[in-house]
């Protein structure tokens, strides 16, 4: 018997020793449309700043909002989430909307001392208010997301949810029945913002709209430029050693042995397929963390602020001559994701994408889908690498075609979401709104940093006195939202007490 039990004994080490590892988790890190993962305008952890929050003030809502504002025959309504907070508010001040963009919002942006926003408020004596965007977060309008219920989620329907909110909030506060409403957003929602008082300069007075893409553009070529030029600017080296990298990879993905390196390199979960949409699904994920990274460098919100910048988490090891040229490309990888603590292999499975995307739950996938599908529908904004400039920089203009993206348009809500919609989609966008160039009602502000990709779909000049741009040499997306930080520059700090100059002055003018 005692041989038996050390014989099975014996056999269940042995089966522990030699039986297959766990497979690695699998980590999808792209950005999505220049979306990283939780939305385009970054808090940090709530934890990070909840001691410093007066809760006592801050009141949590839904609101019963209008389904369809263009189309009263459809009759539903659903529940909007929003916030407010009455702490700095002073008898006869404005009243403060936060408009929620393509991610889920929370009590932050109304509650966090320090804030442009909540400094302004302090300032001025102001309410401030933050919505929630229809289809994301808890914001649920419908019992799914098929496209058939997709067609309620669109910029124009969010304008007209910001509208009868104000009205209802004007009703339900009789202390704001005389406010001078102001709209303030980030990336999508700070164009939201300014759009918001376009439609509807009878209820918003005023519009902050930091880092607003106005102007919509399919074919998005510029993002790509910007990261180069914000990379070069930083470090000519640098600049060199990346582009290395880039035309480095393009080479290896011609051969077998190449493709191995790469796989190991970029810690692969799969080997990489030679079908072109996988190929480019590829390119997505070995471009991402160079995106990313300039779009947000030098930000105060959480790792941006000293991490996640140009200088410690690109050139840091591009500038190292003690490396190859793979080894950088690796090491500006690995640690992108262990910032992002992303434990696990890269996904490079582009059906796997598809079928993610094709999830019409309100679930994992919900702010990728809802916010692919508003590209499809209205905006583009596809990164492609057709620029003469920054497409070879970036390894070839070929590895990322705007097509791959309308393709995905397709393969996500079917074959009438296709080149030709999607064109036609823009083109009404910018007609709809103005685009850059005749966006024209008065007391709008548009802060843009300069190193930030998405500037160049902002508008940076105006002859409008009214309408002021204030781009911000040096600095990244949203930069001017977040609070002062010893290691703002001089233009930041400049930047953000002009906005709340012209602000003021246009709240304490008659």
């Amino acid at each position: 018997m005692r041989q038996v039990v050390v014989l099975l004994l014996a056999a269940c080490v042995l089966s522990q020793v030699f039986a297959a590892p766990a497979e690695e988790k699998r980590i999808r890190r792209n950005m999505i449309r220049g979306r990283p993962r939780g939305g385009m305008k970054k808090t940090p952890p709530m934890s990070e700043v909840s001691h410093k929050i007066n809760f006592d003030t801050v009141v949590s809502g839904t609101f019963t909002q209008t389904l369809d504002h263009f189309d009263s025959s459809v009759g539903k309504t659903f529940k909007q989430r929003y916030w407010h907070n009455n702490q700095w508010y002073k008898d006869g001040g404005p009243a403060f909307l936060m408009l929620g963009g393509e991610g889920p919002e929370s009590s932050y942006w109304v509650s966090y001392p320090g804030l442009e926003m909540t400094n302004l408020a302090a300032k001025q004596g102001a309410w401030v208010f933050d919505i929630e965007h229809r289809f994301y977060g808890e914001t649920k309008p419908t019992s799914d997301m098929s496209v058939s219920n997709l067609k309620y989620l669109s910029s124009a329907q969010a304008i007209e949810d910001a509208a009868a909110f104000i009205k209802a909030m004007t009703a339900q506060y009789p202390q704001l029945a005389n406010a001078r409403w102001v709209t303030f957003g980030g990336s999508y929602s700070g164009a939201l913002a300014a759009w918001t008082r376009a439609k509807h300069p009878e209820l918003v007075y005023a519009a902050v709209g930091s880092s607003g893409p106005v102007q919509a553009e399919v074919d998005f070529k510029e993002y790509l430029e910007v990261v180069q030029n914000s990379i070069s600017r930083n470090s000519t080296d640098c600049a060199t050693s990346v582009t290395a990298g880039f035309n480095l990879v393009a080479s290896l993905l011609k051969t077998t042995d190449g493709r191995k390196q790469l796989k190991t390199a970029f810690h692969l979960c799969q080997d990489i397929q030679l079908d072109d949409k996988s190929l480019k699904y590829f390119w997505e994920t070995v471009y991402s963390p160079y995106m990313e990274v300039v779009q947000y460098s030098g930000d105060a919100a959480g790792s941006f602020a000293t991490q996640l910048t140009i200088s410690h988490a690109i050139c840091r090891y591009h500038n190292n001559k003690a490396t190859t040229t793979i080894q950088k490309m690796k090491q500006v990888n690995d640690y992108f994701n262990l910032v992002n603590e992303y434990f696990g292999c890269n996904d490079i499975d582009y059906n796997g994408f598809i079928s993610f995307m094709k999830d019409t739950s309100f679930g994992e996938a919900q702010s990728d889908r809802a916010w692919v599908w508003q590209t499809c529908t209205e905006f583009g904004y596809y990164q492609s690498t057709a620029s003469a400039t920054a497409g070879p920089w970036f390894g070839g203009v070929a590895n990322l075609p705007a097509q791959y993206y309308i393709d995905e348009c397709t393969a996500i809500y079917g074959a009438a979401y296709n080149s030709q919609e999607v064109q036609t989609s823009v083109d009404y966008t910018n007609q709809y709104y103005g685009g850059r160039d005749k966006l024209n009602t008065a007391r709008i502000l548009l802060p843009n940093g300069d190193i930030d990709p998405w500037h160049a779909l902002g508008k940076l000049t105006s002859a409008n006195s009214d309408i002021v741009p204030v781009v911000i040499n040096g600095t990244a997306h949203c930069a001017d939202m977040y609070g002062a930080s010893s290691l703002d520059s001089v233009y930041l700090t400049n930047a953000r007490q002009k906005i709340s100059d012209v602000l003021d002055g246009w709240l304490k003018a008659k």
